[in-house]
């Protein structure tokens, strides 16, 4: 988004069986969810609005396949909709594209 990479990075503890996911900034590995970490891998909602707090301006867009928010710079346009990239673009999809 605006020619930055950002990534989900995920966080194992030691001795317990707890992870958390925080959003970190590719070029300066600054943590975006520095007030709080996710407790599961977040859904593209939840990123977005992470990286509009910080000025990120974000479009969301509905899966045409399961009805999710989705971030539209990684989406997929297929057929006469978007389908998302983490929820359903499969290989079978990859194909009809």
């Amino acid at each position: 988004m605006d020619g930055e990479q950002y990534l989900v990075r995920e966080l194992l503890w030691n001795g317990i069986d707890g992870r958390s996911f925080d959003l970190v900034r590719g070029c300066d590995d600054q943590i975006l969810t520095e007030d709080e970490s996710f407790d599961r891998y977040p859904a593209e909602a939840q990123i977005a609005l992470v990286l509009e707090k910080h000025g990120v301006i974000v479009e969301l867009e509905t899966c045409k396949l399961c009805r999710e928010e989705i971030l539209l710079a990684t989406a997929h346009r297929h057929g006469n909709g978007w389908v998302g990239n983490a929820c359903c673009w499969d290989d079978r999809l990859r194909m009809t594209a």
